[in-house]
């Protein structure tokens, strides 16, 4: 679940805005940061993406949308085993929130998001591309704290549960399949887990708003093969700081 701090922010400025002339305001936001994957069952690096983030939203009264498309840019460097690849993830994020009162929001949304690797394997130079694949739905609240003159500092935590899809690259074993590290190829399964993190709202006028975010999201992914189950952990951190414009 990753709006990457446009959720909280948009959650904020619903409560801020809330006594506006027009019912209905729009938001912009672009921001920029990493995203840091930690999948040691596949991956022996915790490679860290540089990624630019776009997102745009709607305000109607203690409602909300928004939707959000993040990037990364350029390759990073990723090792698993004696191969060494170039990574990219994106992540395509739509949410509904509703303001409670002024410390109180909700929201469910959607996500979808896909890490590719190309690989060159050492033995003959080839390219080869291992992919993760993860979309469901996700929900949660998130609790803001007024700072007066500083902004608002909010935290958030939400329930995720995902469908998978895998492309795995051969190992060099060749053994029977014992834990997750020996799947390979084409494997879907699901994933579950938690999102918590804080960000920091700071306004800089009526319109203009910084924003920082940090978070974390921790899956316990299972994949299913020749009647028995394998499971391993995964953990994603995002550190974003942006804009955001009300329109």
């Amino acid at each position: 679940m990753q709006a990457r701090g446009m959720l909280v922010g948009v959650a904020l400025l619903t409560a801020n805005v809330a006594h506006a002339e027009s019912n209905a305001d729009f938001i912009g936001s672009v921001a920029f940061g990493y995203t840091t994957l930690d999948f040691e069952a596949k991956l022996d690096s915790v490679p860290s993406f540089k990624t630019i983030v776009v997102s745009g939203g709607m305000l109607f009264d203690n409602y909300n949308i928004t939707l959000s498309y993040a990037d990364s840019v350029g390759n990073t460097s990723i090792s698993e085993e004696e191969d060494m690849g170039d990574g990219r993830r994106t992540d395509f994020d739509l949410t509904l929130g509703y303001r409670v009162n002024d410390a109180l929001n909700l929201f469910l949304g959607y996500k979808d998001s896909v890490t590719a690797i190309d690989f060159v394997l050492r033995d003959d130079g080839a390219v080869r591309r291992e992919s993760y694949k993860k979309d469901g739905w996700f929900a949660g609240l998130s609790y803001n704290i007024a700072l007066e003159s500083a902004g608002t500092v909010t935290l958030n935590l939400g329930y995720v549960d995902l469908s998978t899809d895998n492309l795995f690259l051969a190992d060099d074993d060749g053994g029977d399949v014992e834990d997750f590290d020996d799947l390979t190829g084409r494997n879907k399964g699901s994933a579950d887990g938690w999102s918590y993190g804080i960000s920091w709202l700071v306004p800089v006028n009526k319109n203009l708003f910084i924003n920082t975010t940090y978070k974390i999201n921790d899956y316990e992914e299972d994949i299913d093969f020749e009647g028995a189950t394998y499971s391993t952990d995964q953990e994603l951190t995002f550190f974003t700081v942006g804009i955001i414009y009300l329109f």
